[in-house]
């Protein structure tokens, strides 16, 4: 696999000098997690007549779990309450309604995409309506109006429930990818440049538009403080109670991401490139989709290190879960329902006989 071009994001501080930098080391006698220098110049000097045992964090288990509470993070999912079968080759993305009807995309190839409306009974799925549609990301509104931008993605379309289809807006000569209903129905649309995705270069439009309630823009976040690119690839958003946004934003072809947090006037929070010990250039933070939880914990999978991040609304780490021990494989999109419960749409794996995504609700502990 091609080795990330970010660096990944130490999400805790060396307990002795409380700077960012990376933990390499744990005093299993007084509990305290260090970086290299801490460890040489502080520790040691203090704690050696006392014969301290210091071990490195790589060799503390060999197991994610073990090093989790070896470290003291929170794991995020408690137990899994049920799992539920689809005759679909993958989910990308889940949106669960008031009462419980599930959106579900899903698309092995813009030749090959669908839109599931179904509802998830106790111990089976009802498929209620399935559309062919090729398309990227979708948002439900508050009239439940599913809205989507079909390939070439320079228009948004909608979809009533009575099945009739309306162009809402043309983006041209931009290019739509993600795409949130916040606040009253009004829109974010994360938007591109014609052209390759990739490599983004000075000359590159990459940006978030606000839209009211009647599709007009009111405002367009692109560029930091610094007037640097806030965005390469704004593959899906959210938002907070307060109006905070979250951008999953990819970096290359390969699907490296990070997350990108903003508040409501699109000046950036924090940037979260992935957990320093499980991403690495070997296993790199390969973001699908993010949840949020009422009291704001962001949850986003990491689909092929089979994990799922927990982290606050200052981009802080506060938990991690390795899903692979739960039974869940390449976890990669994610919704909650009336009840609590967390959805997690799984994408099969290629060695396995029954090419089958699964929906996992799972009990979790944020």
């Amino acid at each position: 696999m091609a080795k990330s071009a970010w660096a990944a994001q130490s999400p805790m501080s060396c307990q002795l000098c409380n700077k960012d930098v990376a933990i390499k080391w744990k005093c299993t006698d007084c509990e305290l997690l260090l970086c290299d220098n801490c460890k040489v110049n502080v520790h040691s000097r203090f704690k050696s007549s006392e014969k301290h045992r210091v071990v490195s964090i790589s060799d503390i288990g060999n197991d994610l779990s073990d090093q989790l509470k070896s470290l003291h993070i929170s794991e995020v999912i408690s137990s899994v309450f049920n799992t539920y079968e689809t005759e679909l080759s993958c989910i990308q993305k889940i949106i669960c309604s008031d009462d419980d009807v599930v959106f579900l995309l899903s698309s092995s190839d813009f030749h090959n995409c669908h839109l599931i409306k179904a509802k998830l009974r106790k111990n089976s799925i009802k498929v209620l309506n399935k559309i062919d549609i090729e398309c990227q990301d979708f948002a439900v509104n508050r009239q439940n109006e599913i809205l989507f931008s079909p390939v070439p993605r320079s228009e948004l379309k909608g979809i009533a429930h009575t099945g009739n289809v309306r162009t809402i807006l043309k983006a041209y000569p931009m290019i739509i990818l993600g795409i949130h209903v916040f606040k009253h129905d009004e829109l974010l649309l994360g938007l591109r440049d014609q052209g390759l995705k990739f490599p983004v270069t000075d000359f590159s439009t990459r940006q978030i538009a606000v839209l009211g309630v009647d599709y007009k823009r009111k405002a367009t976040f692109e560029y930091d403080e610094s007037g640097r690119k806030l965005f390469n690839y704004a593959y899906r958003i959210i938002s907070d109670s307060e109006n905070n946004l979250y951008v999953l934003d990819l970096i290359n072809d390969v699907g490296h991401g990070r997350i990108v947090g903003l508040d409501m006037h699109g000046r950036k929070k924090f940037v979260y490139n992935g957990y320093s010990i499980l991403n690495t250039p070997d296993t790199p933070f390969i973001p699908c989709d993010i949840a949020i939880t009422p009291n704001t914990i962001l949850l986003i999978t990491d689909i092929n290190n089979h994990a799922i991040h927990a982290i606050n609304a200052n981009g802080e780490l506060c938990g991690l879960q390795s899903t692979e021990s739960l039974g869940i494989r390449f976890p990669c999109s994610l919704s909650f329902d009336s009840e609590g419960f967390l959805l997690i749409g799984s994408e099969p794996d290629e060695e396995e006989t029954n090419q089958k995504a699964k929906i996992h609700a799972v009990k979790i502990r944020m």
